[in-house]
């Protein structure tokens, strides 16, 4: 049984590495110039892993969103984008823990896998790239790090938006989003955590004592968070009002975490379905059924956060 209970965590670990966090609550927020119009500034000194490969794909990427770049007055709804981007994304493989690399903490870029939130950060750092009607690679990295790490700043492991509700949060504080299952429902989420620092034995990084003190900071920050959640048997009742390029998280009940998984909203056929990193088949994919019919099932997740981009 105790091994059981292992393997389950450690499952559950490999599918919401990328959705949780960490900090000292400590780290200055990125300067802000009323004057700049560029919602995530530029930081000279940001830190980037990428093989060439990953280039490649930005560039084949570029060329799959350029009809949707800003050269004209009536320009495309961000909803288009965000979905034309992550449509570029299907079928790329699902690889957990993409973001760990040896030494110390850099920006990874990783275009040829992905696992479920760093796919939603690439599909919203293309969309903002499209939005400013740039095409360049650096403002691409300065754009993700913003997205990635807390208050827009690179400052080691802990900085980094591990728990997907202050990811939700800090973007929302940046401007990038609104979390909008907050006006969807008026059912509170309990948004207490502490999975990271109670099993620091699943983070190769949390080896460094100073990390663990640091991220326990952090959980006490996010779990003051006040959040509204929609239960997964209301999902159907409001799916309609779920946009496409939505950003979706599933809310789970496994003790010490917040969401488990998380993707971007898409309708078909009249019906809320989820176009993700698929732990189910190992690649980027639209849900075979609408997104009510699919949670069905699963008994860890309780319901679904929803943000959306501004």
């Amino acid at each position: 049984m105790k091994k059981l209970k292992a393997f389950l965590l450690l499952i559950s670990v490999m599918i919401i590495v990328c959705c949780q966090s960490v900090s000292d609550g400590q780290s200055q927020n990125a300067e802000k110039n009323d004057n700049d119009p560029l919602i995530c500034k530029t930081h000279p000194t940001l830190k980037t892993y990428v093989l060439s490969e990953d280039s490649l794909i930005f560039s084949k990427a570029i060329q799959h969103l350029k009809p949707g770049f800003i050269k004209i007055p009536d320009s495309p709804e961000t909803s288009s984008i965000i979905i034309s981007a992550a449509q570029f994304f299907i079928n790329t493989p699902y690889t957990a823990h993409t973001l760990e690399i040896p030494g110390d903490e850099q920006l990874v870029v990783n275009l040829r896998e992905m696992d479920c939130t760093t796919f939603v950060e690439y599909v919203i750092a293309f969309t903002l790239l499209t939005k400013e009607n740039r095409t360049d690679f650096d403002r691409f990295t300065q754009l993700l790090a913003c997205i990635r790490y807390r208050d827009g700043a690179m400052d080691g492991y802990p900085s980094r938006l591990h728990y997907f509700t202050e990811w939700l949060q800090n973007n929302t504080d940046k401007g990038i989003l609104e979390i909008v299952s907050n006006e969807l429902s008026d059912v509170p989420y309990n948004t207490d955590v502490f999975f990271m620092s109670s099993h620091p034995g699943s983070y190769r990084q949390l080896g460094n004592p100073q990390y663990i003190s640091r991220i326990k900071e952090t959980e006490k920050v996010i779990s003051g968070f006040q959040m509204n959640y929609i239960p997964k048997n209301d999902i159907i009742k409001i799916e309609d009002q779920i946009k496409d390029g939505d950003i979706i998280a599933f809310t789970t009940n496994i003790a010490g975490l917040d969401v488990s998984h998380t993707g971007i909203a898409i309708h078909q056929n009249g019906r809320l379905h989820l176009l993700h990193a698929s732990t189910r088949t190992n690649i980027v994919e639209i849900s075979p059924v609408p997104l009510s019919e699919y949670l069905a099932p699963m008994g860890r997740v309780t319901g679904i956060l929803v943000g959306r981009m501004k």
